[in-house]
């Protein structure tokens, strides 16, 4: 079943003005359902018949206490989306809701636009894990894993990887790459394609960097009724929610020291204590972490624990950057193209060569996520059947680029021959390595796109030399001293 099979129910609770305004946000298709009441009865009804995907409550409501509501909603388990909504609401307020599990308040009618944006924030969530949901049940149609999109030589081992990673379905899984690589695509296709029966087996994930430390252990492990100051109920951690399926713990290289320590226990007792807690609790889960930081640095600075590197580190994935796969960018372009055609009933578009042109030739910092973007803003701003290389540049915000200039005759004298100058002692190969890549910065004024098309390396390549090499930009520093 697709995820636009079904229906995204949205729970307004509240007058009928909030109602209208929140309609007015949800796009106007049969995939969303929307129904209103206003009184804390009719809301237990609607919860219990309705099981909506998001609620939006009016924190105003008269003879209605939404931190009560709150607290009997999330105490039950439920780990829906809720958005309060208030025309002046108190900062302790704000804190008491957001501590009980609401995803954010908002400020109405302030805060229109923002609404608008947080509605569709939690429906493409909630989207895209009804896609890996429907996945259990069909094969992709190149590679048989779900959401994996390249033909390099790089992303072919990925997959060939992940093919042999689901027959094992309990094993631990590090993975590696820069952000914006697709760690939870991939963290998704192992879980959905190990056996039948992860159709229904819950992939619950969590980032690190995006709970404050201080909260994040009680969302992995959950807490006890009165483990502390306004824990008015007991509340389950993401440990028990993945039951019988998968827990992904993206960044985790971000995490501190001591949860670290907790989360190492967890892992190798498979069981763990609740805060405030006195009894243990068994989990069978899957762990799969991910990080784009380089947990061997963080081990040798002290900052990640060895231990509990070796023991997420049993089968290891690593992500090659978007800008060292090749065609593989402009498979990923159509398919992206393809899809937005589709979401936003826009013209069915195509690239024009010199639009793939500068796909395959910018660097992408950003990887699979940038060109993701890039793609969506493209296909949704232009009106002509073909996208061409200024509308590329523009979604990137760059200026179109000049033409290269020519590469000097045979013969001829070029600064390009003379760059370095080898010393009587001679020159080691690093020596000679650093010197050439300071030249060629200094030549192009540290353009670093530029300077890796000439040394024919990537760009991520290029800064790893410039930092190994502690190659530093003179120019930029004599404009800062002559500033000073």
């Amino acid at each position: 079943m697709k995820a636009t099979d079904l229906k995204y129910n949205v729970l307004v609770i509240g007058e009928r003005g909030l109602y209208e305004t929140v309609k007015r946000c949800l796009p106007d298709t049969e995939e969303f359902a929307a129904a209103c009441c206003n009184t804390e009865e009719k809301a237990q009804e609607s919860v219990a018949a309705q099981a909506p995907n998001l609620m939006i409550v009016d924190f105003d409501l008269p003879h209605f206490k939404p931190n009560k509501f709150l607290s009997g909603f999330f105490g039950s388990g439920e780990r829906r989306d809720v958005l309060m909504v208030a025309a002046e609401p108190l900062i302790e307020e704000v804190v008491k809701c957001m501590q009980l599990g609401a995803r954010d308040f908002l400020q109405l009618p302030k805060e229109n636009q923002k609404l608008h944006e947080s509605i569709k924030s939690v429906y493409s969530h909630w989207q895209r894990n009804q896609n890996g949901a429907a996945f259990g049940a069909r094969q992709h149609e190149r590679f048989d894993v779900h959401g994996i999109i390249g033909e390099s030589a790089q992303m072919q081992n990925v997959v060939l990887l992940i093919k042999k990673i689901v027959t094992r379905r309990w094993a631990t899984v590090l993975i590696c790459g820069e952000t914006g690589t697709g760690k939870e695509v991939v963290a998704r296709a192992i879980h959905y394609g190990s056996s039948a029966s992860s159709t229904t087996a819950p992939f619950v994930e969590v980032n690190c960097t995006a709970i404050p430390e201080n909260l994040l252990e009680a969302e992995l492990f959950g807490y006890e009724k009165g483990a502390f100051t306004d824990a008015k109920f007991s509340k389950k951690g993401l440990f028990e929610l993945a039951e019988g399926g998968t827990l992904f713990l993206d960044e985790i290289g971000d995490m501190s020291l001591l949860l670290q320590a907790k989360l190492l226990k967890a892992i190798e007792e498979k069981r763990f204590r609740r805060l405030g807690g006195t009894q243990s609790i068994e989990v069978k889960t899957r762990i799969m972490a991910g990080t784009h930081a380089d947990l061997e640095k963080c081990i040798a600075e002290g900052r990640f624990r060895r231990d509990l590197y070796y023991r997420l580190n049993v089968i290891n994935v690593f992500l090659p950057s978007l800008h060292e796969r090749g065609k593989d960018i402009l498979l990923l372009a159509r398919h992206f193209l393809g899809e937005y055609a589709a979401e936003y009933d826009a013209v069915a578009r195509k690239f024009s060569p010199a639009a793939e042109e500068a796909l395959m030739s910018y660097d992408w910092p950003g990887n699979v996520r940038e060109l993701q973007h890039v793609v969506e803003r493209a296909a949704l701003l232009g009106d002509n059947p073909v996208i061409d290389v200024k509308e590329i540049y523009e979604a990137l915000g760059l200026e179109p680029r000049l033409p290269a200039a020519p590469a000097p005759a045979a013969g001829t004298s070029s600064v390009w021959s003379r760059i370095i100058e080898i010393p009587p002692e001679g020159l080691s190969l690093q020596e000679g390595e650093s010197k050439l890549i300071e030249e060629i910065l200094r030549l192009t004024k540290w353009n670093k796109t530029r300077a890796s098309q000439i040394l024919g390396i990537s760009r991520p390549r290029l800064s790893r030399k410039i930092e190994e090499y502690r190659i530093e930009n003179k120019r930029v520093q004599m404009q800062h001293y002559a500033e000073i």
